[in-house]
C-alpha cells in the first residue's frame, strides 16, 4: 500500500513536469504523455531489479556518481528528457524499486488525460457478445468516457452482475440482493 502511496506521488509530478514542459495543452499534451509513459515503461524494464542494469544500480560497492553517470550516458537521446531527469531522480532518492508500480499510476494519468476509463463486469453465467456491447455502449454514455471493458464469470453470484468502474461500483448481483434483505428480515422486529 505504501509503495502505491509513493508511486502514485512520483506519477503525479510526473504528469505536472510533463504539462509544464508542454505549454501547448490538448492534443499535444496528451501526445508527450504518452511518449513520456512509453520511454518511462522502456526504462522500468531494463532497469527491473533482476537484470543486470537494475542488478548493477541497487550495488552497494558502486558509488552513487558512478551510477548516476552510466545511467545518464544509457539514456541520453533515447528518452525525452523528462524522463531522463525523473529517473535520475529516482536514482538519487533510492526509489528505482518502485519504477513499475510508478508506471502503472503513470498509464492510469495518461488514460484519464485521454478519457479512458476501465471497466470490469463481473456476472454468474459468461455474458453472450450482444449483451457485452449493449453494455458498452451503456456505460460509455452514461459515463461520457471511452471505455474498456473487461468481462469475467463469478458463479458465487448466483445471477446477475456488478461492474466496477475506478472507485464506482454498481452491484445487482442476486447474492448481494439475498444478503440485504436477509439483512433488513434481521432488522425487523416481529
Amino acid at each position: 500500500m505504501r509503495d502505491i502511496s509513493v508511486a502514485s506521488r512520483y506519477a503525479r509530478a510526473l504528469e505536472l513536469l510533463t504539462a509544464k514542459q508542454t505549454p501547448a495543452g490538448g492534443a499535444a499534451l496528451i501526445e508527450r504523455l504518452e511518449q513520456t509513459l512509453a520511454d518511462l515503461t522502456g526504462v522500468a524494464e531494463v532497469t527491473r531489479p533482476d537484470s543486470r542494469v537494475g542488478m548493477f544500480l541497487a550495488s552497494p560497492q558502486v558509488r552513487p556518481d558512478d551510477k548516476r553517470a552510466a545511467l545518464q550516458n544509457a539514456l541520453k537521446g533515447r528518452v525525452v528528457p523528462n524522463v531522463l531527469v525523473f529517473t535520475d531522480l529516482l536514482l538519487r532518492k533510492k526509489r528505482l524499486n518502485v519504477l513499475d508500480v510508478i508506471v502503472t499510476e503513470f498509464k492510469a494519468i495518461v488514460e484519464r488525460a485521454k478519457g479512458l476509463s476501465h471497466a470490469t463486469v463481473v456476472s454468474a453465467v459468461p455474458l453472450l457478445p450482444a449483451e457485452v456491447e449493449r453494455l458498452h455502449a451503456e456505460l460509455e454514455k452514461s459515463t461520457g468516457k471511452k471505455i474498456h471493458l473487461t468481462t469475467s464469470v463469478d458463479p458465487t453470484l448466483m445471477g446477475g452482475a456488478f461492474v466496477r468502474i475506478g472507485d464506482h461500483v454498481v452491484d445487482r448481483s442476486v447474492r448481494t440482493l439475498l444478503n440485504t434483505i436477509a439483512n433488513q428480515l434481521s432488522e425487523v422486529s416481529v
